[in-house]
């Protein structure tokens, strides 16, 4: 697989495990049967009880302990046990009231204190008209669908995060050794180019020049040393480390896969959570609509209790109720309110699609465009710079160069492996962001070897 379809596996295993835990739904569950087809199972199961990373890293290692670990996505899922809270409180219904009321009490000269009194004891109990407890345990049920899909958005997203980070450290490794061979072949000239000063075959600003170079390919490893330590620490960040243990991650970052078309990549974007998360999101609008259509509707308060009359001393019973009328406020602004968020739902999904279409497009021409980068600068370019690289060592060995002949051919070739490298690392990370847009691996017939 490539770096970007080996963290959909891993979304995988991670729903399976998500999954017992929350109870995803059932187009997550679509997912993981998928996914676990393609060995995300077998692959994480024994990486997720890692606290921390040592030693060599893989992706896998990496997206198994993100999964676990992320603080992010932690937080996303205390939004399901909230979800499943509100559907509690919505299938509730109101309490009962209990109410004790005096009448009479030393109300003229010929009574004191309770003798002539009448004492009521009253419970009373609000009866919800118009289908509002069950329009609010929709509302309240399709929130929780919500919450879920948005939980795979997040999850998908910070999978993503970890495989482009994976990819960062891993081009960065990579260039910090091409960084110490470039100072290691710049040093490796002086002895021979003060040899050549004493022997006088060279001028001493060859030394000069020399020094110059060597001082330079230093600043340059200092660089990518520097830029390495920060992509380590970014992807650590991913499962909630300030600083990595781990010595190094390993990878194949030259395997690139087939690539498949865009119009086949597009018919699967209906299967990222952020657009199919609309159809919940409309259903519940609607019975958001419907919750305050029923708020409209005035609710009954029923009465009964019992009655004592002190100056006879008997008991009697009282029943009655109460309704508002609804002569003024009958909760027109609300409704309104519903019935344009609901008439905005459309338009906010066609904004997701077109949204997220452009990004995959864009994801593609990267993908495209360094596919074909990648061919011609590891089919022509870097064979002929190193090409040109030895032959100019030799002849400058043989005096048939000079210093800056030997100087610009290694710059040039260190120019071509970066440009090679640079491509390799934009090309999965732009495959890693494909695989988060489609919900599924770039080429199922792809591998990874490492």
């Amino acid at each position: 697989m490539t770096l970007g379809c080996l963290f959909l596996v891993a979304l995988g295993s991670a729903s399976v495990w998500v999954a017992l835990s929350f109870a995803i739904g059932c187009m997550c569950n679509r997912i993981i049967i998928r996914l676990v087809a393609f060995g995300g199972l077998a692959a994480f199961s024994h990486f997720v009880s890692a606290a921390d990373l040592t030693g060599q890293v893989t992706l896998a290692q990496a997206l198994a302990l993100t999964l676990k670990q992320n603080p992010e996505l932690a937080a996303f899922s205390w939004d399901l046990r909230s979800a499943e809270a509100r559907i509690l409180q919505a299938r509730l219904r109101p309490n009962p009231e209990f109410g004790v009321q005096s009448e009479d009490v030393a109300g003229n000269k010929q009574s004191t204190g309770f003798s002539h009194s009448q004492t009521t004891l009253q419970l009373s109990q609000l009866l919800e008209l118009g289908g509002k407890r069950s329009a609010r345990l929709q509302e309240a049920t399709f929130g929780r669908e919500i919450a879920k899909l948005d939980y795979e958005s997040k999850r998908l997203d910070i999978l993503k995060k970890t495989a482009q980070a994976f990819v960062e450290v891993l081009s960065a490794q990579e260039r910090v050794r091409l960084a110490q061979e470039n100072l290691d072949l710049a040093s490796g000239l002086i002895p021979d180019i003060r040899k050549r000063i004493e022997a006088g075959k060279a001028s001493a600003i060859e030394q000069t020049r020399s020094e110059v170079a060597v001082a330079s390919a230093r600043i340059e490893l200092d660089q990518v040393k520097r830029s390495l330590i920060t992509a380590r620490q970014h992807l650590a960040a991913q499962w909630s480390r300030a600083q990595p243990k781990f010595e190094r991650v390993v990878g194949d970052l030259e395997h690139v896969t087939y690539l498949p078309s865009l119009e086949n990549l597009s018919l699967s974007l209906t299967q990222n959570p952020e657009i199919a998360r609309w159809e919940p999101e409309t259903d519940k609008r609607q019975a958001t609509l419907r919750l305050q259509q029923a708020q409209a509707v005035p609710n009954v308060i029923l009465s009964a209790g019992p009655r004592y009359i002190s100056e006879t001393g008997e008991w009697t019973q009282v029943i009655g109720f109460s309704l508002p009328l609804p002569l003024w406020n009958r909760n027109q602004g609300a409704i309104l309110e519903a019935r344009h968020q609901l008439a905005k739902a459309d338009d906010e999904k066609r904004g997701a699609v077109t949204r997220l279409s452009s990004e995959l497009s864009d994801a593609y021409q990267t993908v495209a465009r360094t596919s074909n980068e990648i061919h011609v600068l590891k089919e022509s370019v870097l064979p002929g710079a190193e090409k040109a690289a030895d032959a100019i060592r030799q002849g400058y060995e043989a005096g048939r160069f000079s210093y800056l002949d030997v100087n610009e051919a290694r710059r040039t070739l260190t120019a071509a492996r970066l440009q090679y490298l640079q491509a390799l690392s934009d090309y999965h990370k732009a495959v890693a962001e494909i695989e988060a847009l489609t919900v599924q691996p770039f080429d199922a017939r792809s591998g990874f070897s490492k």
